[in-house]
Order: C-alpha cells, then structure tokens, then sequence
C-alpha cells in the first residue's frame, strides 16, 4: 500500500498564514477558507454528515451513479483507465463505479488523492481487502498537486494505462467561487489528454427549504464540523478559542445562488492564536465566513464546461433533478 506526501511543513506553514490573512480583516468580513475543514477530525465529521437524512446530495448521487456506471464502463471498450479522483475521502460512491470497471476482469488502477492522511489509510486498506485486482496508489496532497503526482505513474510505468478518468464527486466544485471554479476547470482540462474524460458532481438548484435543511441537520453533525474549524486552530496553531462563544449558521442566498456557511461569535471577544502571534476581536453577532455551495442549473452546467474547455458529453440526473453527474471531455 503506497501513500505519497506533499511537504508538511510547507502544508502547515500555509495554514498559518492563510488563517492570519483570513482572521485579521478589518474592511472585509473573516472568513476561514473551506479546505480546512477537512483535518482528520473534519473528514470523518463530513462521513457522518453525508449519512444524515436532511443531506440529499450523498445518497442522490449514490443512486445515480448506481444507474450510469455500466454506460460509464462502456465508453472504455478495450482497458479500462487509470482512475484518478479528487477529494477521494472514503471511496464510499467510487466503489460502485470500480466495481463495475473490475467486472471486465482487468486490473484496475486508482488514485485517490486527499488532504487527510489518516482517511487515505483507511480508504486504501478497506478497498485492498474488498478488492484483489484493484492497484491503489494514494497521494496526500491537494488536488492540483495530486494530479501531477498521479501523472508521474500513468503513462510512465507499464501497464498502468494512459487514459484516465478524474472524478471529482461530491458537488465540491459548488465550494469555489464561479470565476475560481472556471479557473480550476481550466486547469484540470490542461492536464487531461485528448481521450481523458471527467466526470463532475454537481448539485443543481431546487427548493430552498430542502437545501438550508441539508446544511443543518436536527442532530448537529453539520454545526460541529464547522465549529472544528477553531478546534483545528486551536490544536494546530496554538489557539485559545472557546467554541461555545460562537455557533454555526446556514442559510440559502438567493441572490448569489448559493448555500452560505458562518460562524457567528455570540459576544464581544478576544481570541490569541500563539502561532500567528495575534489576538483578534470578534464583536458580539460578528460572522466568520467558512463555505459557500453554489447550486447551478443545466444551462450553468453548460456554460462552465465551455468556458473551462470542455465539452459536456452528458448529464446523468437522478429522478427529480436534484444533482447532477456531468461527463466532459476536452474540446477539440
């Protein structure tokens, strides 16, 4: 079981510096970027998340993904591709696909690529004893790194196939901002080869009381995953939150079209972080922006693929076009 690591040390001093850029506003509003949200403890918190009943998107794209996979297997006649997934987490709706692509009684080659280690771990171990033509080759690191780290083994080693297939599930693209989720696009597109395919998780707008529910489940999973988020400054960067001055906040903006994720400081308040060498201020009802999830229509679907160039050979829905599995390709 081999599992490749980016630089720790450059990966912790980033979080340092991003949480004091992030904390030390006074003209804008704080906010804490959302990829940390997933340390260790953050990672297993949204495993739980994703078993709520108020959370549609996990079990939606579950079911679709149950119904497209053998038209996804299809499309590779001959070897099936190196898979590389992003965000890879527990591999929970990959097995479905994987499954599928082992039916053709070929060894089949994943990468997943995460920022946790320990869920890697865990991940590649449950899969290696489910699974015993499946060849894993885990990457800690960032998306973007991890696909160049993936790169340095497809191809370049027999018999480790050319052609890939990057699945980014989840609907995490809805995290980025549109223009940042363009920009994103684009460059996965520069390190797809003409006969790479992607395929999206994408979740697509619907009624604003079952998406708000979504993000603020009656048992709190939701709530604690982001109130982790000080517990994580706190453990890592010598912090001195106390999470009971704030609380979790969640609520659809319809404006933006998009579901927004705070905390929101219940008093007036100061706060050290040792490791940044600051003590912030935190007035009594002021938010700390942590995530947003846009939510898109077919036709935005669409327009992203295009402007990432991209073509979106189809969209595979569930019964009630809640989410979508969005195959693309590279534009010729």
């Amino acid at each position: 079981m081999l599992i490749y690591k980016t630089d720790e040390t450059k990966i912790d001093n980033e979080f340092a510096l991003d949480i004091k850029e992030g904390l030390t506003r006074t003209t804008n509003a704080k906010y804490i970027l959302p990829k940390y949200l997933y340390d260790s403890v953050g990672s297993e918190l949204f495993e739980v998340i994703c078993d709520q009943p108020e959370y549609y998107p996990t079990r939606t794209e579950l079911a679709i993904l149950k119904q497209c996979s053998p038209q996804i297997v299809k499309l590779f006649n001959h070897q099936a591709p190196s898979i590389v997934e992003l965000g890879s987490g527990s591999a929970k709706k990959t097995k479905i696909l994987l499954e599928h692509f082992l039916l053709k009684k070929q060894n089949l080659y994943y990468f997943p690529i995460d920022v946790s280690h320990d869920i890697l771990q865990y991940t590649m171990k449950k899969l290696s004893s489910e699974f015993s033509r499946l060849r894993t080759i885990g990457i800690c690191a960032d998306y973007i790194k991890g696909i160049e780290k993936a790169g340095d083994f497809i191809g370049a080693r027999n018999p480790v196939p050319n052609r890939k297939l990057i699945l980014f599930l989840g609907s995490t693209i809805g995290n980025f901002e549109p223009k940042n989720a363009k920009s994103f696009l684009r460059t996965i597109r520069r390190k797809m080869e003409k006969n790479d395919n992607l395929l999206l998780g994408i979740d697509l707008l619907k009624d604003k009381r079952i998406m708000e529910a979504a993000y603020n489940d009656k048992r709190e999973i939701t709530a604690k995953f982001n109130l982790n988020l000080l517990s994580r400054i706190n453990r890592e960067l010598g912090g001195e939150f106390v999470l009971s001055n704030f609380r979790h906040h969640a609520f659809f903006n319809q404006d933006k079209g998009r579901v927004e994720m705070h905390l929101i400081s219940e008093c007036d308040q100061q706060v050290v972080i040792d490791r940044i060498g600051e003590c912030l201020s935190f007035a009594q009802n002021e938010r700390v922006h942590t995530e947003n999830s846009y939510k898109y229509s077919p036709a935005q679907i669409r327009g992203l693929a295009n402007d990432a160039g991209l073509t979106l050979k189809k969209n595979f829905y569930d019964k009630k076009k809640w989410f979508s599995l969005s195959l693309l390709s590279p534009a010729v």
